[in-house]
């Protein structure tokens, strides 16, 4: 998956997305309102990106 790029608010700056494909989206009943906490890790030049649903 590729990062789509947008315009960022300040000058010279950009803004990265990553779209959750519309099969996950369904599967785990994502809905526009909820909220996740990103959790980033690195390891031997490795990413790992980990998003946890926050439960209002």
């Amino acid at each position: 998956m590729k990062p789509h790029v947008r315009k960022g608010g300040k000058p010279g700056q950009e803004t990265f997305y990553l779209n959750i494909p519309r099969e996950i989206v369904t599967s785990l009943d994502i809905k526009p309102d909820d909220e996740f906490e990103l959790k980033v890790e690195t390891k031997d030049g490795e990413i790992t990106l980990c998003y946890k649903r926050v439960k209002k």
